[in-house]
């Protein structure tokens, strides 16, 4: 019996810090929505604004979502572990699949990112990469390049993630 109970303190401890950090990860981008409703590119609403809680260590908002988002997917996997290690191993391994797929095309997202980022600096000159932005292909859905580059960051870590998660409960 109490071998039970600690299991299910220990799962409730993965969903606890998964809600919690999903909420704030929502807290944060509704307080920047509304705090910048008319954003002349996309993200430019999670880059204005820095932060700096601690002597020599910044972030921008967009970091800070990272994080809790990054924090809420590992926790909630985590928290429904048991329910995914007792799913077939074709569907698992339909699930490292698809991980891998994700993380293939996130890392081409990120190297395109980068290499789209340090382009743009050379050729105009531009020391602060928060104003520059990828308006291909269409001027119209502009976006920042950091933010951009955070977003991708975030999926492919994610998928990293699910690739090792979904292997130790193969290996176990």
């Amino acid at each position: 019996m109490s071998t039970k109970w600690f299991s299910a303190m220990c799962r409730f401890k993965w969903l606890l810090l998964s809600a919690c950090c999903g909420i704030a990860a929502s807290g944060l981008t509704i307080y920047y929505v509304l705090k910048y409703p008319k954003p002349t590119f996309y993200g430019e609403q999670f880059i204005l604004d820095e932060w700096a809680p601690i002597m020599f260590i910044q972030f921008k908002p967009i970091t800070l979502i990272f994080i809790f988002l990054f924090l809420f997917y590992t926790s909630l996997i985590q928290h429904f572990q048991g329910r995914i290690s007792s799913l077939s191993s074709e569907v698992r391994r339909f699930l490292m699949i698809i991980s891998f797929l994700v993380a293939t095309a996130s890392i081409y997202e990120l190297f395109f990112n980068f290499t789209l980022w340090g382009a743009l600096m050379v050729t105009t000159g531009v020391a602060n990469p928060d104003i520059l932005i990828n308006k291909f292909p269409n001027p119209q859905t502009a976006v920042s390049i950091v933010y951009a580059s955070k977003i991708v960051l975030l999926i492919f870590a994610a998928s990293i993630y699910s690739i090792y998660f979904l292997y130790r409960i193969d290996e176990a």
